[in-house]
């Protein structure tokens, strides 16, 4: 059973061939995946309301999943100055986010006031 040298040969090279288009594909694949998750600050100015309280939030660290070109959801930190009985207190502020394009929706919970009463603020942020 002699496969000749020039009927083998196709053969090889298509096996070669196929096994590369799979190996290529799989690997964009996972490079498509990794980027679906980002880890880091972006520049954003907010604004949120709350039940007599004012925050103004600044962008901080953040952890988002890209649903698509547009949308992100996630969670972040957020630097703010929280206006309440008519002082302001440097809190940080925890929320998670909704991105659509440039506009972030944030909902940032501050801990407790003096009161023990849960901070929690609505609002919006704009990325620059």
């Amino acid at each position: 059973m002699n496969i000749g040298f020039n009927k083998g040969l196709p053969w090889l090279f298509s096996l070669l061939f196929t096994h590369a288009s799979f190996s290529q594909n799989e690997a964009e694949f996972k490079t498509k995946a990794e980027k679906k998750i980002e880890i880091g600050f972006e520049g954003m100015i907010g604004l949120s309301f709350g039940d007599k309280i004012i925050g103004i939030n600044v962008g901080g660290p953040s952890l988002k999943y890209k649903c698509n070109k547009n949308i992100k959801i996630g969670v972040g930190a957020f630097p703010s100055l929280v206006v309440f009985d008519e002082k302001a207190y440097p809190k940080l502020g925890v929320s998670p986010i909704l991105d659509y394009k440039q506009w972030m929706f944030i909902v940032p919970y501050y801990g407790y006031d003096i009161l023990d009463r849960m901070i929690w603020t609505y609002g919006l942020g704009y990325k620059f």
